[in-house]
């Protein structure tokens, strides 16, 4: 996957998360549609992240991504 440039893309490489940036202008994102279970919270997964930018965002959502297929 090339790294995503702008929050569209981001949002779409990314479909399990809503993606957003705050009045601050920093970046956040959130798992859609589930809660995630104590289980899952203390093997690495988060609920929400956040970031300076997009590079940063990105690359914390890969690693999200891959603690998930690890469990």
């Amino acid at each position: 996957m090339s790294s995503p440039v702008i929050l569209e893309d981001l949002q779409e490489a990314f479909p399990g998360w809503c993606i957003w940036r705050s009045s601050a202008g920093r970046l956040w994102a959130t798992r859609n549609g589930r809660r995630l279970s104590q289980y899952e919270i203390d093997h690495g997964l988060c609920q929400t992240i956040d970031a300076d930018d997009v590079a940063q965002l990105a690359e914390q959502l890969r690693e999200q991504e891959a603690a998930e297929r690890a469990l």
